[in-house]
């Protein structure tokens, strides 16, 4: 059976067209406009999303060490590397009973030179440590070099607390963020350079 169709059928159907190039070129040009206006804003924010980045996994690394040392029943550290831009994570201070030493095992048990445990800065472009010159953040003492653990470790023990201390860091533009450990609770805070430093 063979089906004509009207004059108005098909006068519908040449009228549903694509776009015409002057159309596509007008939303390639306000496309265009959008890109120009985001990159400067995207020069801005990133770096103070790698800062942040880094900021949250220092702490959350503190917070594995310090559930490990309570779930281990047994002492667990973060040992420092300002020079390195590094830290590793250390789950036992093996036989010879001292933190820093070749014996020592990290974490998921692996051993010097500690691949899995180590964690670098260098990772975050233009992160370190340090606090840009800002101070202390809630309360902490003198800043120095940008970590204020002694000896460069945050020890947790198997009651969950810790060794005072914070770890400040820095990027490239003036930002800083610090995360703080506080010693009788072993709670984590972590604080942000606006002006002036603020909890997160």
């Amino acid at each position: 059976m063979i089906v004509l169709k009207s004059h108005s059928q098909r006068e519908g159907m040449q009228g549903k067209r694509g776009l015409t190039i002057i159309e596509l070129v007008v939303v390639m040009c306000i496309l265009g406009v959008m890109v120009l206006i985001a990159i400067p804003n995207i020069g801005r924010w990133l770096p103070r999303y790698r800062l942040r980045s880094a900021a949250r996994d220092v702490a959350s690394n503190m917070q594995l060490a310090r559930l490990g040392a309570i779930k281990d029943n047994r002492e667990w550290a973060l040992l420092f590397d300002e020079n390195g831009e590094s830290y590793r994570i250390i789950s036992d201070k093996g036989p010879d009973g001292n933190w820093g030493t070749a014996d020592d095992v990290g974490y998921k048990g692996d051993v010097s030179p500690w691949p899995l445990s180590t964690r670098s800065l260098t990772d975050y472009k233009n992160v370190g440590f340090g606090d840009s010159g800002h101070g202390p953040a809630g309360g902490g003492g003198p800043v120095g070099d940008g970590v204020t653990f002694v000896q460069k470790r945050a020890e947790f023990n198997p009651g969950g607390t810790s060794t005072a201390g914070t770890v400040y860091l820095q990027n490239n533009r003036n930002g800083a963020m610090a995360i703080r450990v506080d010693s009788s609770t072993g709670i984590i805070r972590m604080w942000t350079w606006d002006s002036s430093w603020k909890r997160m």
